[in-house]
């Protein structure tokens, strides 16, 4: 009687060690939790099967590396990488990208020094250029500038360029790159209704008249984009910890997700 007492006290602290364990796995990552959990958003706005600028793109798989922006991390890439991100400013005094996150780096190298250790260690890698400030000034200088980087590191079908600036993609798309709108940002789980339809029928009307190849936002953006937006594909980043059972869950539901084109990862 004592054993089986034991037992079952033993058995039942384990069930309780374990729920405590998930329910702070669920408070740690609760942003993935949600996602996870079906949600409406609003019942006042229908899916929009908008035009789509389909474009050949070399995706050997969906996890890509996020922010290749030095020297030393091209450098640092593993070989069989499947594709990977920039953020790309272009300089107009020289008519370049520059590579950077933000100003206060202090390392902003041209695409080309980070090109050319791509091309010497032979990389197949595609390349998502997050492009920070495309803009109708400057968008045909950099179309000819990386249609130059296209042919000169042979990334044909190979270059994403991204911009939250819809009408800049367009010519882009003409010249054979697939783009990707990066939307506005918004948290649908923290938005009221009406905040959420503003947010729909703003991307909708920039899609209508700037159709684009794919939407690209963060992970918490992607139901509402993939609900509302069925027809276009989804690149999103996220993140990644092996030893949260949310996190494995919800990074094998964007993998077996077929609207998600590309994850990045840190």
């Amino acid at each position: 009687m004592k054993k089986s007492y034991f037992l079952l006290n033993k058995y039942t602290l384990s069930v309780l060690i374990l729920l405590i364990c998930l329910a702070a796995d669920i408070i740690l990552h609760k942003g993935m939790s949600r996602v996870l959990i079906p949600k409406s958003f609003t019942i006042n706005r229908s899916p929009q099967y908008l035009k789509l600028r389909e474009q050949p793109l070399v995706v050997a798989n969906k996890k890509w590396s996020k922010a290749v922006n030095t020297v030393q991390k091209m450098e640092q890439l593993p070989a069989g990488t499947a594709g990977l991100e920039m953020d790309v400013y272009f300089d107009t005094s020289k008519n370049k990208l520059l590579v950077y996150h933000d100003s206060s780096e202090s390392n902003h190298p041209f695409i080309e020094e980070i090109l050319n250790v791509y091309k010497v260690r032979q990389l197949t890698a595609s390349i998502w250029l997050d492009f920070k400030n495309l803009t109708p000034v400057n968008k045909e200088k950099s179309l000819r500038y990386i249609s130059f980087l296209r042919q000169q590191y042979q990334l044909q079908n190979k270059v994403i360029v991204e911009s939250s600036v819809p009408e800049c993609l367009p010519a882009f798309c003409d010249s054979g790159f697939f783009t990707s709108y990066y939307t506005p940002f918004f948290n649908p789980y923290l938005l009221t209704e009406k905040q959420i339809t503003s947010v729909i029928d703003t991307i909708a009307g920039n899609l209508t008249k700037y159709p684009a190849s794919a939407l690209s936002g963060y992970y918490f953006q992607y139901p509402m984009l993939k609900k509302f937006f069925p027809n276009y594909p989804v690149l999103i980043w996220a993140e990644k910890d092996r030893y949260s059972f949310v996190s494995n869950i919800f990074n094998y539901s964007l993998g077996s997700d077929t609207q998600v084109k590309i994850v990045l990862y840190p």
